[in-house]
């Protein structure tokens, strides 16, 4: 039977030699996590952060030296000699003034803004209008003599550990009893380097325990919570109905100014396929009017349609449309064949937004004039009075008495926010639109009116 025996393997290191090489590789590692530690505790304390939070701690000092100088005075009146009833007379207005400096309005939001700006402490933002009660500015309270009490604590500190960090860098060549001196003295010098990063370090934890306690004392309990989402849930419905206002405005803006557009243009061109063969210069200038109106409209919608995209940055400006602008209305309701007679007087001291709203009135009532009676006679007359502007419109009642539209129910809202006055309705065989509009300051002197008794279409 055949034996095989073991080879001699690989050849074994000498004695000794591996448990060298074991405590060789231990030590290397114990440096290099020593390197990482210190790597990581420079890092920390040379960040921001840590500077940060070591101020907010440090700023608990300054908190307590008004405090402090209270004492002071108080233990040298003492000294002096000074009587049970001088010192209780001079105790009794520190303290209070001491507890109530805590308490005032807007001292616990002074303190939640250094905690948000210096331990980065997650305190939501409290409306204005939210009313903090007395158990908010109590634990706000807590929270500043916390921080005087950690303040002073850390004043006491860095006053002992900067000095001694000190002469242990100098120990090996300024002797001080305590301390080493000479050769014997090598560790010192690294040592208070690196006392300073390592109060930095502390210091800068401290902050991070302020930092987490700061919700609990400087932010809202539950009563401010809930008042808090009640105030922005009003806040967005007053957005919305805004929102809705404005729209409900552009609508009444699209009907006045795009309605009157197609009733000018629908009659105009109905006009010229008439005369287009007998009357060639009327045609021409009826499609110029078209042309005209079509544009004015056009301008009208891009601004409509911009504030409905709710798209600022490419929101055309939007087309003003007042008195000023009464000639253009005019010509264009006598070239759509309405025979006006039209006097008003001149726009100048009428305040902007009465100023437009006459002129949407004006445009609403020859459309309607227009659209209802047809070419025919028609009135106008705008006035200044001491009270404001009155207008009143007259043209042809038509076939048949008409019921108020809602371009005049739109109308006669804008103009009661105004504080004006709107009727509308027939007398006899006429439709009125009688509407008097505050103007501000009334006019210094009699204005000189502004007549045009061209009564026919331009043709």
């Amino acid at each position: 039977m055949a034996v095989t025996l073991p080879g001699p393997g690989p050849p074994r290191p000498p004695a000794g030699e591996g448990t060298a090489s074991l405590a060789g590789g231990n030590a290397g590692r114990a440096g290099s996590a020593t390197i990482v530690v210190v790597t990581g505790w420079l890092r920390r304390a040379l960040s921001a952060r840590t500077y940060r939070r070591v101020l907010h701690v440090l700023l608990g000092a300054v908190v307590v030296l008004p405090y402090l100088a209270a004492g002071w005075v108080l233990a040298l009146t003492a000294a002096a000699g000074a009587g049970t009833g001088a010192m209780i007379v001079l105790t009794v207005p520190v303290v209070l003034i001491g507890a109530g400096v805590t308490v005032l309005p807007g001292v616990r939001e002074l303190l939640g803004a250094a905690a948000r700006t210096l331990l980065d402490a997650d305190l939501p933002d409290e409306p204005a209008s939210v009313r903090v009660p007395l158990a908010a500015r109590l634990r706000a309270a807590g929270w500043l003599l916390l921080c005087a009490a950690l303040g002073a604590a850390a004043a006491v500190v860095v006053l002992f550990v900067v000095p001694i960090a000190i002469a242990m860098v100098l120990a090996p060549w300024q002797p001080y009893p305590p301390l080493p001196t000479g050769a014997s003295a090598w560790w010192a010098p690294p040592l208070g380097l690196l006392l300073v990063p390592a109060l930095l370090v502390a210091l800068a934890g401290a902050g991070t325990v302020q930092g987490r306690l700061a919700p609990w004392f400087l932010g809202p309990d539950a009563e401010q919570r809930r008042a808090a989402g009640l105030a922005a849930e009003l806040a967005d419905a007053r957005r919305r109905a805004d929102r809705q206002a404005e729209r409900a405005r552009l609508a009444r803006e699209l009907h006045d100014s795009v309605g009157h557009a197609l009733t000018v243009t629908t009659l105009q061109a109905g006009a010229a396929a008439e005369l287009l063969g007998t009357d060639p210069a009327f045609a021409r200038r009826a499609l110029e009017t078209i042309a005209e109106t079509g544009r004015a409209a056009l301008d009208d919608l891009d601004h409509v349609l911009g504030v409905l995209r709710e798209d600022d940055d490419t929101r055309s400006p939007e087309p003003v449309r007042d008195l000023e602008s009464l000639d253009a209305l005019v010509a264009g309701a006598r070239a759509a064949g309405l025979e006006l007679r039209a006097e008003w007087d001149p726009a100048a001291g009428v305040p902007a937004a009465v100023s437009r709203e006459a002129y949407r009135l004006v445009q609403e009532g020859l459309t309607n004039a227009l659209k209802h009676a047809g070419p025919g006679p028609a009135e106008l007359c705008l006035r200044r009075t001491a009270d404001g502007l009155e207008l009143r419109i007259v043209n042809a009642a038509g076939a048949a008495v008409r019921r108020r539209g809602r371009g005049l129910a739109g109308s006669g809202e804008r103009v009661a926010l105004l504080g004006g006055t709107l009727r509308a309705g027939p007398d006899g065989d006429r439709w009125v639109l009688h509407a008097t509009l505050p103007a501000g300051n009334p006019p210094g002197s009699p204005a000189t009116a502004r007549r045009d008794d061209d009564r026919g279409p331009a043709r």
